[in-house]
């Protein structure tokens, strides 16, 4: 199983006194892409991969994903392992990592699997562009959050966990356009990455950030802290070079 650190808090020049480690965790191909050039879900790595997706949710207090790969991946952001479920209740957490949705015109659908699979309470973040019928149709399902008027203040929904929510540590499953965001603002702890051996090529399908862009305000630099071999796919974890140096995952 994966282990996470047990105090995230002693991570060097990171501010983590007001806001949680945020940790994405993504699959990659060789070359890369994260996903078609369609944007449509690609399920292309392993069985173990899978449950290890599992594990590294298991180890977070909650669960963050944009509106766009919640629809189009179909998720539910659960814990359906049993076992993961108990361990978390053993170590005196949540039975499930709370589930966390960021969308700047709220306009979601209350059809989707999220809102009819049980598990955690759900939280979104959105701007006040929400409409005031979509405001009502989703409340009764989740709690719904102004995090900026035009656009989601991504620093102002990490400390809002962190303050309200008692959020800890998050794990961020996209899709690229929010880790793009993420990384504008340099809130990206740690990443956790399965690359595949597959290529899909493509120069529109996107990366880990997105399609082809604008560079980064700034680089971001981490560190390899551990390499793993999965079933024929690299298991990789980085940690933001300001974090200080811990024991080896």
């Amino acid at each position: 199983m994966w282990e996470t650190p047990k105090t995230p808090l002693d991570t060097g020049l990171r501010d983590l006194q007001s806001r949680p480690l945020v940790t994405v965790h993504f699959a990659l191909t060789i070359d890369g892409k994260v996903s078609t050039v369609g944007h449509t879900p690609a399920q292309f790595t392993s069985a173990r991969d899978k449950q290890r997706l599992l594990e590294v949710r298991s180890k977070n207090d909650a669960i963050l994903v944009a509106r766009g790969t919640l629809e189009k991946d179909r998720m539910s952001l659960g814990l359906p392992d049993q076992a993961l479920r108990q361990e978390r209740l053993r170590c005196g957490a949540s039975e499930e990592p709370l589930r966390v949705i960021v969308s700047g015109s709220g306009e979601i659908s209350s059809d989707l699997p999220i809102f009819k699979n049980p598990g955690a309470p759900i939280v979104l973040y959105t701007t006040s562009k929400i409409a005031d019928s979509k405001r009502t149709e989703l409340e009764p399902k989740v709690a719904i959050h102004e995090a900026g008027q035009e656009r989601i203040d991504l620093n102002y929904v990490v400390s809002h966990l962190f303050s309200h929510y008692h959020v800890r540590t998050v794990v961020c499953e996209g899709g690229p356009s929010l880790v793009r965001s993420l990384a504008d603002v340099d809130l990206i702890d740690r990443m956790i990455l399965t690359i595949a051996a597959k290529l899909f090529g493509g120069r529109l399908a996107p990366t880990m950030t997105g399609p082809p862009g604008d560079f980064l305000p700034a680089s971001r630099h981490f560190r390899l802290v551990n390499n793993e071999i999965g079933d024929n796919e690299f298991y990789l974890t980085y940690e933001h070079d300001a974090c200080t140096p811990r024991t080896r995952l």
